[in-house]
């Protein structure tokens, strides 16, 4: 990957980066506010049953996905660590380098396609999937 290409790819994490800190700060609002309707109503033992399982039920959803993002966030700051390092584009499994179609789609990926696939079908084993 020359200079042009690296610079672009640390624009595009970077760009990525912040999209995430504010879809994180924003769904972390939106469940704080939940669990205050949630406080407002008595803990939620209120008239609408079935107005408070919708609400711990979006404020679940809401948490699993806040979830996803700070993994991705992790992974995207592990990125921009390897760009500062002069790593990236390289398997941290195997020293390969990784494809550049397989960076410029999924950008903060620290495996070749190869050893990611050995590493999802280890994992598999292990948890029986």
């Amino acid at each position: 990957m020359n200079d042009t290409q690296m610079a672009a790819m640390r624009t595009a994490l970077e760009e990525r980066k912040s999209e995430i800190e504010r879809d994180v700060v924003s769904m972390d609002e939106e469940i704080r506010s939940i669990g205050e309707e949630q406080g407002d109503e008595k803990g939620g033992l209120g008239n609408h049953l079935a107005e408070d399982g919708s609400s711990v039920m979006e404020a679940e959803r809401l948490s699993t996905i806040n979830g996803d993002l700070r993994e991705i966030l992790t992974q995207v700051n592990g990125a921009l660590e390897r760009i500062d390092e002069g790593t990236f584009g390289t398997c941290q499994r195997c020293g390969k380098p990784i494809g550049e179609e397989r960076l410029e789609a999924v950008p903060y990926v620290r495996f070749c396609i190869e050893c990611q696939t050995l590493l999802e079908r280890e994992q598999a084993l292990r948890t029986g999937h």
